[in-house]
């Protein structure tokens, strides 16, 4: 099976950012994280992200993959790949706005 032929770091990745992706307030602190001026990889996750959003909500990561234009040369291992990392320290700021509007509502 091909989506089994990349690292256990990239599937594991894939997983847990999936499993959150799921979550509305997970998602929304995921955002928080990936789009704030602090994360290194932030403008590469804008550059992308339309595409890494539609994989994290697809149904088959392997089959999204295989659907994408041709012009676009991506593999299940470098598409996971652009997902960017969560920074701890970020995912611990990103609850505070979570809280904030728990506490509104």
């Amino acid at each position: 099976m091909p989506q089994f032929l990349y690292h256990l770091e990239d599937h594991a990745r894939l997983q847990y950012s999936r499993i959150l992706w799921r979550n509305p307030q997970s998602r929304q602190r995921l955002l928080y994280v990936w789009e704030h001026a602090e994360h290194p990889h932030r403008d590469r996750f804008q550059e992308n992200k339309e595409l890494i959003l539609r994989f994290l909500e697809c149904k088959d990561p392997q089959d999204f993959v295989d659907s994408i234009d041709e012009t676009e040369r991506w593999s299940l291992r470098t598409l996971t790949r652009e997902i960017p990392c969560v920074i701890w320290s970020l995912w611990d700021q990103s609850a505070k706005p979570v809280e904030a509007a728990q506490l509104l509502s």
